[in-house]
């Protein structure tokens, strides 16, 4: 699939994706980059890890090849209780990370595949950070929820 960028996103994102969110939990994250030849999104890694701050600081903590912050996109799965007896609820959200330290040329190219991956997709909800704050637990649960849990 190519955007208007010119950057495609490989088959595998949305192939991986789609059993990802069907994996009900034993995938809990998905982080996706831009290829080291720019021409392709590609999957990163993933993992099951149920700890979400190993999972934030995996992405905060991404490199680029001249080692300053890189840019990434990633789908967390969301697991939540709402009260009164609701019960709990999963939701996957896509999280656009594009720190301000990072390549500014690397950060218009995430701009402007940013949509396209998340079209492609299909998460619930989305999230766009530039500082490792605007993705705190409380936020993200906030925006995974529709409002009903977090902050």
């Amino acid at each position: 699939m190519s955007l208007n960028s010119g950057v495609s996103i490989n088959d595998e994102c949305v192939t991986s994706y789609k059993e990802f969110s069907l994996s009900r939990g034993k995938t809990k994250y998905m982080i996706f980059k831009l290829s080291d030849d720019k021409s392709e999104i590609v999957i990163d890694e993933s993992g099951g890890e149920k700890d979400y701050e190993v999972f934030r600081n995996k992405l905060c903590d991404a490199k680029d090849s001249k080692g300053r912050p890189a840019p990434r996109y990633a789908v967390y799965d969301v697991e939540y209780e709402l009260g009164g007896g609701e019960g709990k609820r999963n939701k996957i959200i896509f999280i656009s990370w594009v720190p301000e330290e990072s390549d500014r040329m690397l950060r218009m190219i995430y701009a402007s595949t940013r949509e396209g991956l998340k079209t492609a997709l299909g998460p619930a909800a989305s999230i766009h950070a530039d500082e490792k704050g605007d993705i705190e637990w409380n936020t993200v649960l906030y925006e995974a929820s529709g409002g009903k849990a977090g902050k």
